[in-house]
C-alpha cells in the first residue's frame, strides 16, 4: 500500500548533489505512486527560501526522507521526519 503525500502549495524535493537520473527516479515516484502533481515538485539543491507548513524531501541513495517544515529561523529549517519511501 503506497502512501499519498498531504500537501498544499509546492513540494520541495533536496537533490543534495544527487545525479539526475536519480532526482528524475525520485519525481515519477513521487508522481505515479504518492499523489504529487508533477509541477507541485520545486527541485532544489541547497535547502533555503523553504517556507513553513512545506513538505522536504531529501533524497538518499536509496530512499527519500518525507518531513513537514515546522519553522525556518536563520537559514535552519526543522523538518521532523514522516516517513521514507524506498527508491
Amino acid at each position: 500500500m503506497t502512501q499519498n503525500i498531504e500537501y498544499t502549495g509546492d513540494i520541495y524535493l533536496y537533490s543534495s548533489g544527487m545525479p539526475n537520473d536519480l532526482i528524475e527516479k525520485a519525481k515519477s515516484k513521487l508522481v505515479n505512486e504518492h499523489g504529487v502533481i508533477a509541477s507541485d515538485i520545486r527541485v532544489i539543491e541547497i535547502p533555503e527560501g523553504v517556507p513553513e507548513g512545506s513538505i522536504l524531501i531529501t533524497i538518499w541513495p536509496h530512499y527519500l526522507s518525507v518531513a513537514k517544515v515546522k519553522k525556518v529561523r536563520s537559514g535552519s529549517i526543522y523538518a521532523p521526519q514522516l516517513f521514507n519511501i524506498d527508491i
